[in-house]
């Protein structure tokens, strides 16, 4: 696989498909990445002295509030990780960052993925589950013994840093894994994850893998899972988690 070329083609697509508009003091910047009810993730961001201030206009949280979401203690405890983890600040319902202003590249990317990842946990599946996917996650892997590290974050080779969920430990017979959680399995969050583990992967020791969870509770877009395989990633199911390959894959035996 010629990483570079991967990373090139996707980031000249991501360039030519990004717009802006000038509103009022802000610049209103329109991405190719597809929320949940399918409209297109939208930021605004004005300069102030030397920094970039980049906001949502509350567009994720309401959104979210919309389609019947509500902020629990337990659910506001989850934002408030991912909001940490992305480096933003939730100011009533509106979204929040600032960056200086050679920092506005790498800021913008984090901003996003806050955006996707907060859309993407949050969903409301169909069957109404209480639970987050996240959490049933880090319970089967207790259940079953399966140690790692949560949140971590890697610079790829364009700079950029990309989170991933969990992180399983090189072992004796077992490579690194890196590993994601796909709550709603559409095509932004497949684009957004391939990017990255493009990016991330070159940097990483020979070997490493990344293996995709996917909440199949949910419906899959339809070719999601073959990209995933394309670019050699290792895909489990939900539904097929104790089965003995994909059980095999996440031990450290």
């Amino acid at each position: 696989m010629d990483i570079q070329r991967l990373i090139d083609d996707y980031t000249s697509w991501l360039k030519s498909e990004i717009t802006f508009d000038k509103i009022g003091e802000y610049y209103e910047i329109t991405t190719p990445y597809l929320d949940n009810a399918n409209d297109y993730l939208q930021i605004y961001v004005k300069q102030d002295g030397n920094e970039i201030y980049f906001t949502d206009d509350s567009a994720t949280i309401q959104g979210l509030k919309m389609g019947g979401f509500q902020l629990t203690p337990h659910r506001k405890l989850h934002l408030k990780r991912i909001l940490c983890q992305y480096g933003v600040e939730l100011k009533g319902d509106e979204l929040i960052a600032k960056t200086p202003i050679n920092r506005f590249a790498q800021k913008k990317h984090l901003f996003i993925q806050a955006m996707l990842r907060i859309d993407d946990m949050f969903a409301v599946s169909k069957s109404k589950a209480s639970s987050f996917f996240l959490d049933d996650i880090q319970d089967f892997f207790a259940e079953h013994e399966i140690y790692y590290s949560d949140n971590v974050q890697f610079t790829g080779l364009s700079g950029f840093s990309h989170t991933y969920d969990f992180l399983l430990q090189r072992s004796k017979t077992k490579p690194e894994r890196l590993c994601q959680a796909v709550n709603s399995p559409n095509k932004s969050n497949m684009g957004n994850i391939l990017f990255a583990w493009a990016d991330t992967k070159p940097a990483r020791r020979n070997g490493s893998q990344l293996i995709i969870l996917l909440n199949d509770k949910n419906s899959i877009a339809k070719g999601v899972e073959e990209a995933f395989l394309n670019y050699e990633a290792k895909v489990i199911r939900w539904s097929e988690r104790n089965q003995g390959d994909n059980l095999a894959l996440l031990s450290a035996s």
